[in-house]
This record gives C-alpha cells, sequence and structure tokens, in this order.
C-alpha cells in the first residue's frame, strides 16, 4: 500500500515538473493541457494561497509554490518510504 502511495507521488512529481516546463512555454491549450491543469491546480492552489498569506515578500513575480509543493511530495515519499522498512 504504501508503495502504491510513494509510486502516486513520483507520478505526480513528472506531472508538476511538466506542468512547470509548459507554464513557461505556454502552449496552446489542448485536451492534455487541461487535463493536466485539472490534476495539478487543485494540490497546488492551496500551496500557493498558503504562500502568498505567509511569505508574502517572496512571492514577488516569480511562482515558488509549485518548488514548495515538490518540496512536500519529496518530504512525503522519504517518509513513507522509511515507514516501508518497518
Amino acid at each position: 500500500m504504501i508503495g502504491l502511495i510513494v509510486s502516486l507521488l513520483n507520478l505526480f512529481n513528472i506531472l508538476l515538473i511538466i506542468y512547470v516546463v509548459l507554464s513557461w512555454v505556454r502552449p496552446a491549450q489542448n485536451k492534455w493541457t487541461q487535463l493536466l491543469n485539472r490534476i495539478v491546480e487543485p494540490v497546488l492552489t492551496p500551496v500557493r494561497n498558503f504562500m502568498l498569506q505567509n511569505v508574502p515578500n517572496l512571492m514577488g513575480t516569480f511562482d515558488w509554490s509549485p518548488l514548495a509543493l515538490w518540496v512536500i511530495i519529496s518530504l512525503l515519499r522519504s517518509l513513507l518510504s522509511s515507514f516501508r522498512l518497518f
């Protein structure tokens, strides 16, 4: 069960990286980019809102929330992987 969760977190990290790269190149909206937005944005929005409220000077013109979410997911993966050893 923990292995499945870790695998899903890995998949989400890959989707997050694709989302960030696509946000830089701004491709035309199609069904794949819309699907990616529907998967990533519901998780990314609370992180972004939290950072805007609690770290307003850091935000500026660059959106740091994908990086913060990547760190959170990496910590969760490490924590879950350590439970798998027991």
